[in-house]
C-alpha cells in the first residue's frame, strides 16, 4: 500500500513539475494557430495586413514572443509601417497569461516619454485558453497630453475581446469614461457590447450595442449638448436564401443646440434582401480600390500633384467596375426602411415611417425610362410613407396642401386638426397619396 501511495505522489509530482512545461507547449499552438487564421482572413479580405511572428522564445515556465503587425498600405493613413509587440506569458496550472508591451515601437515610446513623463497608461493581457480560444483585455489609464495649447485628458478605459480557436465567434465588452478637452469638449460614460459571428471576412452576423452618455461641445456663446445616445446594430445573414439585412436602432433622451432643443427621439434604419454574393464582390472591390488608392498616396509621399494625377487616373480605370458590382445589388425583394421614427419638439411630435422595395432585378440604365415614363416607377418599386407633423412646425406653407402634378387630387399633405399629415402606398399597380390615388 504504501509503495502504491509513493508511486501516486511521485507520478503527481512528475505533472506538476511537467504542467509549466506542458503549457507552454500548449499555448504555442494555440499562438501559431492564431497566426494563420488572422492571416487568412486578411487575405481573404484583400488587405495586404500580414501579421508575423519574428521570435519565439519558449522557456520552461515562461515564454517570449515578438512579433509584429505589417499595416501595408494603410501606412498611408498611420504613418508607420509596422507594430511590434512583445508577449511575456507565464505557463500557470490553470492557464496562461501573456502581457504584451509596444516597447519596440520607437513611435510609441517617444510618445510616452515626452508627452506622459514616462508613464505609460496602456497594460494588455492575453488568456489563452486551452480549448483554443483566446481573451485579450486592452486598459488604459487616465492621462492627460498638451498639444497647441489645449490640454486633453483622457479618461480610464477597458476593452475585454474574446474569440474562439477558428477565429469566427467574437465577443466584445468596453467600457470607456470618456474625455476632456480644455472647455471645449467632454465626453462621459462610453460602452460598447458585441456577439459576432464571422460568415466571411465581408459578412458578420450578430449585434454591436453602444452607449454614450454625455457629450458637450462649446462653440463661442453656443453649447451643443447630447444626453444618453443608444445604437444597437444588428446584421443578419440569411444562408438559405444567402441574402443579408442590417438594421440600426438609434435613441436620445436630448439633443440640443443654443436654444434648440430635441428631446426622446428614436428611429430604426434598415436594409435587407441584400444579395450576399453580389455585396461580397462589391466589398472586394472596394478593398482592392481603397488598398490601390492608399499605395498611390504613400507613393506620392508630399507631392500633391503627382497624387491628384495618379488618383484621377485610378479611379477613371476603376470607375465602371465599380458601378457594375453596385448594379449587382439591386436585386428583387432589395428593402430600405425608416421606421418608427418619432421625436420631440417645442412646437410638438414628430413621426415618420418608410418603405422602399424593389419589386424586380434592376440595373442602372434600366431606370433611365422612368424619367419620361413616371408609370414604369410603380413596376419597379413598391413603396410605403407616412409622416406626421405638427402644424406650428410646418407653418404657412400652401406648397405643401397644394396639387403641384396634373394627377395629384391632394397636396403632399394634408391637414388634420392640430397636426399636418403625408401618407403614400403602392397597391395593384397604382400609386395612393393621401388616400387619393395619384395619376402618374
Amino acid at each position: 500500500m504504501k509503495k502504491i501511495l509513493i508511486g501516486v505522489v511521485v507520478i503527481l509530482g512528475i505533472a506538476a513539475l511537467a504542467a509549466p512545461f506542458g503549457c507552454g507547449l500548449v499555448m504555442e499552438r494555440i499562438v501559431r494557430d492564431a497566426f494563420v487564421n488572422l492571416n487568412v482572413m486578411y487575405a481573404k479580405s484583400g488587405h495586404d495586413i500580414i501579421a508575423e511572428i519574428v521570435r519565439y522564445d519558449r522557456g520552461y515556465s515562461s515564454s517570449e514572443i515578438e512579433w509584429k503587425i505589417k499595416i501595408g498600405k494603410m501606412k498611408a493613413l498611420y504613418g508607420v509601417d509596422e507594430v511590434v509587440f512583445i508577449d511575456r506569458a507565464e505557463h500557470g496550472m490553470s492557464g496562461i497569461l501573456s502581457k504584451t508591451s509596444l516597447e519596440k515601437n520607437p513611435w510609441y515610446t517617444d510618445f510616452v516619454k515626452n508627452k506622459l513623463a514616462g508613464k505609460d497608461p496602456l497594460h494588455i493581457t492575453t488568456n489563452y485558453k486551452f480549448a483554443g480560444g483566446v481573451e485579450v483585455t486592452a486598459a488604459v489609464d487616465t492621462f492627460a497630453i498638451q498639444t497647441d495649447n489645449k490640454n486633453f485628458t483622457i479618461k480610464p478605459g477597458k476593452i475585454v475581446v474574446t474569440c474562439d480557436k477558428e477565429f469566427k465567434k467574437f465577443t466584445s465588452e468596453a467600457s470607456w469614461e470618456g474625455m476632456a478637452v480644455a472647455e471645449q469638449l467632454s465626453i462621459g460614460g462610453v460602452s460598447l457590447q458585441s456577439a459576432l459571428t464571422m460568415i466571411s471576412p465581408y459578412i458578420w452576423d450578430g449585434n454591436v450595442s453602444i452607449v454614450l452618455q454625455s457629450t458637450q461641445i462649446v462653440e463661442g456663446a453656443e453649447t451643443f449638448d447630447l444626453a444618453n445616445l443608444k445604437v444597437l446594430y444588428t446584421l443578419g445573414y440569411d444562408k438559405e436564401l444567402n441574402t443579408l439585412s442590417a438594421k440600426a436602432e438609434c435613441g436620445v433622451d436630448s439633443l440640443s443646440f443654443g436654444p434648440d432643443k430635441i428631446s426622446k427621439f428614436f428611429t430604426r434604419i434598415g436594409i435587407s434582401g441584400v444579395d450576399a454574393k453580389g455585396y461580397e464582390e462589391f466589398m472586394k472591390l472596394y478593398t482592392t480600390t481603397v488598398g490601390a488608392v492608399l499605395g498611390e498616396i504613400t507613393a506620392a509621399k508630399d507631392d500633391t500633384e503627382k497624387m491628384k494625377l495618379a488618383l484621377e487616373k485610378k479611379m477613371a480605370a476603376v470607375g465602371f467596375q465599380i458601378v457594375a458590382a453596385s448594379e449587382k445589388l439591386l436585386t428583387k425583394g432589395l428593402e430600405l426602411q425608416i421606421s418608427d421614427l418619432h421625436l420631440e419638439l417645442p412646437d410638438g411630435k414628430i413621426s415618420a415611417d418608410a418603405t422602399v422595395s424593389l419589386k424586380k432585378n434592376m440595373t442602372f440604365a434600366q431606370f433611365i425610362p422612368i424619367v419620361g415614363q413616371p408609370a414604369l416607377a410603380l413596376e419597379i418599386i413598391s413603396l410605403k410613407t407616412n409622416v406626421n407633423l405638427p402644424e406650428k412646425l410646418v407653418g404657412d406653407a400652401p406648397m405643401l396642401f397644394a396639387p403641384i402634378y396634373p394627377g395629384m387630387q391632394t397636396g403632399l399633405f394634408v391637414k388634420n386638426g392640430q397636426a399636418v399629415l403625408h401618407k403614400a402606398e403602392t397597391r395593384d399597380g397604382k400609386l395612393f397619396l393621401n388616400d387619393k390615388e395619384l395619376v402618374l
